[in-house]
């Protein structure tokens, strides 16, 4: 296999890479790991295979690398990580598991959980020493459900590091986009830290300076590369990822779909593919490994498993439909139980874009919990606590359904929190709204009539709801639903604002609105595996040279979602473990 030198460019950033230099995939005939799928976990599992000396490919079924990884904000969610014992935090490992315990509780098995915390800190450190796949700890970011007993007011969710996209010489074209609306300029990405920072321009002179050397760069790199090789968040951590991988000479390739698993009498040892017109076979010494990404991108599989009313939209990449999944079962793979709603969920908003395509939009932190806005159903009245996580947000909206409709629901604010907070795609101080008013993203009213109108709800039930909870927003009490009382609603509010950093009153004049969808990010019912990802049969055997990783694997958190980067975090652990199976190595 040809090994790859290192060029430098005049930037500085090594560019030996060229997609059109790998040898044709019929060409190859046998390799020690097969790898379905080029997210996080797919991507870690085959690292970590080059890493303990497997010959490794990947197979992506989509025209770009990535997965809905590469969409996200690349969090790992790593409880007893070497960053907090180097700061002096010694008994995580006991204090994750109370957390975990509480959390789960008797929805699903406690060996994954135990399994996950026994191997997450080992993953991320054997990835730093070995291959330089580095993180920045994130001292202030709080478990999801911080009032139960055990959880972390920070440290366990780590952020990637920025990566320098130029050093993937041919592949940076292949590597999928970030979200549009969740970058700067349409392309330019900055991470969370860095959006809280610049949001403050023009009354920072260091935010200022910071976002003029960032626009600098990206306008340079729009002109060679026709998009921001400074990639943060997912984008950073995928690439990171590949650039190991293509250092080590492994291969990947995209669109490729594989048709089926083969077997050699009990045991999968390769896959029939189509890559184009040509169909061929590749063998797998070791085994496959199904890391496809669960499957929230597909109507069928949303129907089949997700709550009624079906979700319609979902910010994942569209290639995580479900087929990897599809592929285990054919081989005798049996499904895990079914969770309490096998989804892993944000509340999202839609716009059409200009070219055709749907922008979902996910509100993660930015405005649902700011002080100033409420969020209400079809009769206009709340039904659930606005700060809370994204994933706990949409449960209460499938709960509070069930008895008024609020799927979808209105989230509410005036002109002053949408200047101070933005809302959705628009971002604070936009100075003209027009387009958003003029296409319906925007549902705006002069007073509070006028938008119940626009959003046909009743207007007396509005102004009773938005009067009670500015009496709440004037003590700093939420009175129904508790907004603003745990420490992860609180670092989400504004912290300037007293004494509730969450409530706020919502004025009665200049309102504007935007509806909320319930969509999967990912899903959590996955194919049943051991302990080392070995993929399961209905007997509850492993079928051998079979592994799964990622969102094609049961949640080891049975669909609960514990913090932020908690998915990419069991992937990566998972996807560590499989690999090292292969090899040997557990």
């Amino acid at each position: 296999m040809k090994s790859n030198s290192t060029i430098l460019t005049k930037e500085g950033a090594s560019t030996p890479f060229d997609p059109r230099e790998r040898p044709d995939l019929s060409s190859l005939r046998e390799v020690d790991l097969i790898i379905l799928g080029s997210g996080a976990a797919g991507l870690t599992a085959a690292l970590t295979g080059l890493l303990a000396g497997l010959q490794v490919v990947v197979l992506e079924k989509a025209p770009v690398l990535g997965g809905t990884s590469a969409r996200s904000s690349g969090t790992v969610w790593i409880p007893d990580n070497q960053y907090m014992r180097a700061a002096g935090i010694s008994d995580d490992r006991t204090r994750a598991a109370t957390y975990l315990e509480k959390l789960v509780g008797a929805r699903g098995p406690r060996q994954p959980w135990e399994v996950f915390l026994d191997t997450a800190p080992r993953m991320e450190a054997d990835l730093a020493e070995s291959a330089d796949i580095r993180f920045r700890p994130m001292p202030t970011a709080a478990d999801y459900r911080s009032e139960i007993d055990g959880a972390g007011e920070g440290w366990r969710p780590l952020e990637p590091l920025p990566f320098d996209g130029r050093k993937l010489g041919g592949y940076f074209s292949l590597l999928a986009p970030p979200i549009r609306e969740l970058t700067v300029f349409g392309g330019m990405m900055v991470s969370r830290a860095e959006a809280g920072e610049l949001i403050h321009f023009d009354r920072s002179p260091r935010a200022a300076l910071k976002g003029a050397r960032l626009t600098l760069r990206y306008l340079r790199d729009r002109i060679s590369y026709n998009r921001g090789t400074r990639l943060v968040m997912g984008n950073g951590l995928v690439g990171r990822l590949l650039w190991q991988l293509l250092r080590r000479d492994g291969l990947i390739w995209e669109n490729v779909t594989v048709t089926s698993l083969e077997r050699d009498g009990d045991r999968i040892n390769g896959v029939q593919y189509a890559l184009g017109t040509r169909e061929g076979m590749l063998k797998a010494r070791r085994g496959v490994v199904l890391a496809g990404g669960g499957y929230p991108s597909s109507g069928k599989w949303r129907e089949s498993q997700l709550p009624k009313p079906t979700p319609r939209y979902t910010p994942a990449a569209p290639h995580a439909a479900g087929s990897s999944v599809e592929l285990g079962l054919a081989a005798g793979a049996a499904l895990g139980p079914p969770g309490l709603d096998n989804g892993l969920w944000f509340p999202s908003s839609i716009r059409r874009r200009k070219d055709g395509s749907l922008a979902v939009y996910p509100h993660i932190v930015l405005d649902r919990a700011k002080p100033g806005c409420i969020i209400v159903d079809s009769q206009g009245q709340r039904f659930a606590n606005e700060a809370l996580s994204y994933h706990d947000f949409v449960r209460s909206m499938y709960v509070a359904n069930a008895d008024v409709p609020c799927i979808p629901a209105w989230l509410i604010g005036d002109r002053d929190f949408l200047r101070r907070y933005g809302m959705g795609i628009v971002r604070p101080r936009t100075p003209f709204l027009g387009s958003y008013r003029k296409d319906g993203y925007l549902k705006y009213g002069a007073d509070i009539a006028g938008l119940a109108q626009a959003i046909n709800v009743p207007a007396d039930a509005l102004r009773d709801t938005i009067a009670r909870f500015n009496s709440f927003a004037a003590r700093g009490v939420d009175e129904d639903f508790g907004r603003g009382t745990t420490v992860y609603q609180r670092a989400n509010g504004d912290p300037r604002h007293k004494p509730n950093p969450c409530l706020g009153p919502v004025g009665s004049r200049e309102l504007y609105a935007v509806e909320l969808h319930p969509t999967p990010l990912g899903t959590s019912r996955g194919l049943a595996a051991s302990p080392d990802g070995e993929v399961l049969d209905e007997t509850g055997a492993p079928i051998p040279g079979l592994y799964v990783c990622g969102n094609d694997m049961q949640s080891c958190f049975s669909g609960e979602y514990p913090g932020a980067g908690a998915q990419i975090g069991m992937g990566m652990t998972f996807g560590w473990r499989v690999a090292r199976h292969a090899a040997g190595k557990n």
